[in-house]
């Protein structure tokens, strides 16, 4: 048996050759026994002929080529997985790649908006239903690098695929909002957290961090920079996602000092109480009356934000996400560089950070209106004007 259980990935792999061809792709099973009992059923449908040629490639067999040579090296190889396994949720994976048209792939993305999702891991907790970002995501934005890929692979043996028209499938999505805080927002905000929850706003302020990435490793933090060299990010069902899709390293900030002391503080506490991150609130232990660290969930930090936020009566919407774009207006008012923007969230292209060039050109429209009153309605501008200008004009 050839199966195998990539490193970023929860599920076993089948890989065999048999007359020069090829087949790879996902067994759907965790397991390894699982695993080879899928791949025998595979290699004795293929001994069958249903996959004699090309052009009888499966949507199974094309998401398994994509992943093994692109997506699985990916820096959201988890996500990537995720979403794979979703596609063949809604359409079959035993489907003939040349059979997928418009059609199969609209009606896929009208399944996947009827599938809600939950924030909590509680029997009780509220559903929400995805946006249309979340379905592009899903199925557009990684069935069509999946189809194109195999298309290039397998195109001398025969395979055709059908022209799909993906910008028209597309969800129409609506234009971010790039939020700022007022500074009675922030004041407010901050006067309803305890010394944990203030702390992450702080740093959600001033660096603009996605959420996940507050929960660092503990290695993480340089107390000699100070800096902290994010190289990873917790995801809300716990698991971590190294890098990004493409490999831009770690995401390194440089601190504050008055941050850093207080993060230094926290990473030492951690360590002793073998903590795998900074964040945490004491508890007092009823049995020893000894002050326990009890570890804040990505929920729980999450939940104790947006209930200060609640309290504060801060403006509604994404408010921890908010944050991020308050942090990448504010240093790019300050420094009037677009590429120190890009550099504080860590964008790998130029292009997601384009959407905060909106406060240079609302600093710049500012400072043309008000160098355009001032010239029209200073004392000096008025006398310019009159006496011996009027009568230059006059004499002309």
């Amino acid at each position: 048996m050839s199966v195998y259980k990539p490193a970023k990935s929860r599920f076993w792999q089948y890989d065999f050759v048999i007359e020069g061809q090829r087949f790879h792709g996902s067994t759907g099973q965790t397991t390894r026994r699982a695993a080879e009992k899928a791949e025998e059923r595979k290699r004795r449908e293929v001994g069958e002929g249903k996959y004699g040629s090309a052009e009888n490639l499966t949507l199974n067999q094309a998401c398994g080529a994509w992943w093994d040579d692109v997506g699985q090296h990916r820096g959201d190889a988890v996500d990537v997985e995720r979403r794979l396994e979703m596609i063949q949720r809604l359409i079959p994976p035993s489907t003939r790649l040349a059979d997928i048209d418009a059609e199969t792939v609209a009606a896929a993305i009208r399944k996947r908006r009827l599938i809600p999702y939950q924030k909590s891991n509680k029997p009780d907790a509220k559903l929400y239903m995805p946006t249309p970002a979340t379905v592009n995501r899903d199925i557009i934005e990684h069935l069509r690098p999946a189809m194109r890929y195999a298309a290039m692979l397998f195109a001398k043996r025969g395979l055709k695929v059908q022209p799909i028209p993906w910008g028209k499938l597309r969800l129409e999505e609506p234009a971010g909002l790039v939020k700022v805080y007022a500074v009675e927002e922030q004041v407010a905000w901050r006067a309803e957290c305890g010394p944990t929850t203030g702390l992450a706003l702080d740093l959600l302020l001033t660096y603009g961090p996605r959420f996940g990435e507050l929960f660092f490793e503990l290695a993480d933090f340089d107390p000699e920079g100070p800096r902290l060299n994010i190289r990873s990010r917790l995801m809300p069902d716990g698991s971590r996602r190294r890098g990004r899709k493409r490999d831009t390293g770690a995401h390194v900030l440089p601190l504050k000092l008055e941050h850093a002391r207080e993060i230094a503080a926290r990473v030492a506490r951690a360590r002793a109480a073998e903590l795998e991150h900074i964040w945490y609130v004491e508890v007092k232990n009823e049995k020893t009356g000894a002050i326990d660290l009890e570890p804040l969930t990505y929920y729980s930090l999450q939940g104790r934000l947006n209930s200060a936020a609640e309290r504060a009566k801060v403006s509604p919407g994404r408010r921890i996400h908010g944050t991020r774009h308050h942090a990448g207006t504010t240093i790019l008012r300050k420094s009037g560089n677009l590429k120190l923007s890009q550099r504080l969230l860590g964008h790998a292209n130029i292009q997601s950070t384009m959407r905060y060039a909106h406060a240079l050109e609302e600093d710049l429209r500012a400072a043309i209106e008000q160098d355009d009153s001032s010239s029209r309605n200073s004392p000096g501008s008025k006398r310019r004007t009159s006496g011996a200008t009027k009568r230059k004009y006059r004499k002309s």
